[in-house]
């Protein structure tokens, strides 16, 4: 099956932030119950919220983000009008550029809120072929 470009950009970004946002669930799964009675507060983290539409919402904003914004420039996304009851916003900041292995690189700060709670998280993507690939540290 061909994918274009931008399909296959789309696919590299969802996958990284899963990456990203996922530890945490998969934290809360792995832990035996006693532990986890110990991290309810994560129950309620704005990533249990987002629906798959939210998700390929975000994941394009923000790969318009590490290809558009400059340095520091912050962008705004929201899920107004995806279905989803549980308002979510987020703010995208792209840090800086590097060179990583020859590929061209930038740090992003992401900001999620839902529900009066908050996760921030700082990976580093770079682009490749593809699109944008989350580096693990």
């Amino acid at each position: 099956m061909y994918r274009s470009a931008s399909q296959r950009s789309s696919a590299t970004v969802t996958a990284a932030l899963r990456h990203v946002a996922g530890p945490t669930l998969v934290a809360l799964a792995c832990i035996s119950t006693a532990h986890a009675q110990n991290l309810g507060f994560m129950h309620d983290s704005p990533i249990s919220f987002m629906k798959q539409k939210d998700m390929a919402s975000l994941k394009a904003s923000l790969s318009t983000a590490l290809d558009q914004a400059t340095d520091g420039q912050t962008s705004e996304w929201s899920n107004q009008g995806l279905g989803n009851a549980v308002p979510i916003t987020a703010t995208i900041t792209p840090k800086d550029h590097l060179e990583n292995k020859g590929m061209s690189c930038r740090h992003v700060a992401i900001q999620l809120s839902a529900r009066n709670q908050q996760q921030v998280w700082q990976p580093l993507f770079c682009k490749t072929s593809e699109g944008w690939k989350l580096q693990k540290r």
